[in-house]
C-alpha cells in the first residue's frame, strides 16, 4: 500500500478514483444526496491539497488564465447549443432537479443543494478530471512510465483514446467529445496542466450560471 501511495500515478488517479467511489456510493443515500455531493466534494478536495506538494515542479508553463478562460466558455457554449443534435448515452434525460422544489421556495437544503453542486463542478470536477485524464491517461498510452512524457505531446492514439474515454463518463456524448478536442488541444498547444483546469473550470461555471438561469437541470 505504501508504494502504491508513493508511487509517481497516485497523486493523478486518487483524487479521480475516490470521487467516482464516492458519488457511487452516494446512490445509495438519494434522500441525503443534496449534502453528500457536498461532503464528496469536500473529501476529494482535502486529497489534492494532501498531495499538493508532489504536484509541485511537474506544471511549469503558464496557464494562460485569460485564453484558457475563453477558450473554455466558448467551448460550452458550443456543448449548449449544439446539445439539441448531438448522440447521446442512456434514455430520456429528466429534467427535474432533485431539490427543485425545496429551492424555489428558498428552504436551506434547496440552496445548499445549489451552492454545492456549484462548488463541486467548478471548483473540483476539472481538477479531478483534468488530472486523470489528460495527466495521467493520455501519457501513459504513450508509454507506463508516464511521468516521462512531458506533458502535453501529442501522440494521435493517445490524444483520440483520451478524448473518447473522457466523452464515455458524459451523457452528452457527442457534446463532450467536441469538448475533450478542444481541451486535449489546448493542452498540446499550452503543455500546462493548469491551462486545461482553467478551461475546464471556467467551461463548467459558464454552464452552472446557464443552468441556474433556464433551470434547464438535464445538463447539470
Amino acid at each position: 500500500m505504501k508504494g502504491l501511495i508513493q508511487g509517481p500515478g497516485f497523486p493523478f488517479v486518487a483524487p479521480f478514483a475516490l470521487f467516482m467511489g464516492l458519488l457511487y456510493l452516494r446512490q445509495n443515500f438519494p434522500e441525503h444526496s443534496w449534502w453528500l455531493y457536498g461532503v464528496c466534494s469536500l473529501v476529494v478536495l482535502g486529497l489534492i491539497l494532501w498531495l499538493r506538494p508532489r504536484y509541485r515542479g511537474q506544471d511549469p508553463a503558464p496557464p494562460q488564465i485569460l485564453p484558457s478562460a475563453l477558450i473554455g466558455l466558448g467551448a460550452i457554449v458550443l456543448w449548449i447549443g449544439l446539445d439539441p443534435w448531438m448522440p447521446r448515452t442512456g434514455g430520456p434525460r429528466d429534467n427535474t432537479f432533485p431539490f427543485e422544489a425545496a429551492f424555489q421556495i428558498g428552504t436551506v437544503p434547496g440552496v445548499l443543494a445549489i451552492l454545492f453542486r456549484f462548488f463541486g463542478a467548478v471548483l473540483v470536477v476539472p481538477i479531478v478530471e483534468e488530472l486523470f485524464w489528460r495527466g495521467f491517461l493520455m501519457r501513459t498510452i504513450i508509454k507506463p512510465e508516464f511521468e516521462e512524457v512531458p506533458l502535453g505531446t501529442f501522440q494521435p492514439l493517445s490524444f483520440y483514446i483520451t478524448t473518447v474515454a473522457f466523452a464515455l463518463v458524459h451523457v452528452e456524448f457527442g457534446s463532450a467529445i467536441l469538448f475533450g478536442l478542444i481541451a486535449g488541444w489546448w493542452f498540446c498547444r499550452t503543455k500546462s496542466l493548469r491551462a486545461v483546469i482553467v478551461l475546464h473550470a471556467a467551461a463548467n461555471l459558464g454552464l452552472a450560471v446557464y443552468v441556474l438561469i433556464t433551470r434547464n437541470w438535464f445538463l447539470w
